[in-house]
């Protein structure tokens, strides 16, 4: 197995096994505090995917590291007993964030830049707008999406006030980030991870 592809399941799996682990929990907690998940999972998941690129130099790598977490959630529709949309929605989340903050990668390698504050707000307007769209476009056909059918109080908080807490916490890992050692996984940790994270998304 070559370096850059342990590399990609090791974080893709790690990144599942966070969503099924302290995702459920903080989706749990989200109907006394609104907003807590978005608040707090994706500058998680922007660790796992700056790992992936600081290891790959690719940002291609990013996507397949959402690819990797997006189907590990996708796993319980083989299983039944929830209702496939509220499978598909968080999976497809993944898959939006993990674009975004590869589109974001790609142009700062472009114009030889760093992540700063604006680009790091700008990933969450693009991974938050594009999943807005696709929830107006399933509240058309009398699906769940509160996210656009609750208000417009809604709808900033997620598109403008998440994205900005992100962008201070994910400025705050990347000028930590500098002193936190590399590491380099084994393909049997990286095989493992994802059977860890297959099962703990089964039984959360």
């Amino acid at each position: 197995m070559r370096k850059d592809q342990t590399v990609i399941l090791f974080w893709g799996s790690l990144w599942g096994i966070t969503e099924a682990t302290l995702g459920f929990v903080l989706h749990l907690f989200s109907m006394a505090l609104p907003g807590l998940p978005g608040l707090l999972m994706f500058p998680i998941a922007f660790i796992f995917m700056n790992k992936v690129y600081d290891s790959t130099h690719d940002p291609k790598s990013i996507l397949h590291i959402a690819v990797i977490a997006a189907l590990i959630k996708l796993t319980d529709l083989a299983f039944g007993g929830i209702i496939p949309i509220y499978i598909i929605n968080p999976a497809l989340s993944l898959l939006m964030e993990g674009g975004a903050v590869a589109i974001v990668y790609t142009s700062i390698i472009h114009h030889n830049r760093s992540i700063r504050l604006r680009e790091s707000f700008l990933m969450g307007i693009l991974w938050r707008g594009i999943f807005l769209g696709y929830m107006w476009v399933i509240s058309k056909y009398s699906l769940p999406a509160g996210l656009v059918t609750n208000g417009w109080g809604v709808i900033l908080r997620f598109l403008v006030l998440e994205s900005f807490f992100n962008a201070l916490l994910i400025q705050g890992y990347l000028a930590v980030s500098v002193r936190i050692k590399s590491f380099d996984p084994k393909p049997i940790l990286a095989w493992g991870l994802l059977i860890v994270a297959v099962a703990l998304q089964r039984v959360m």
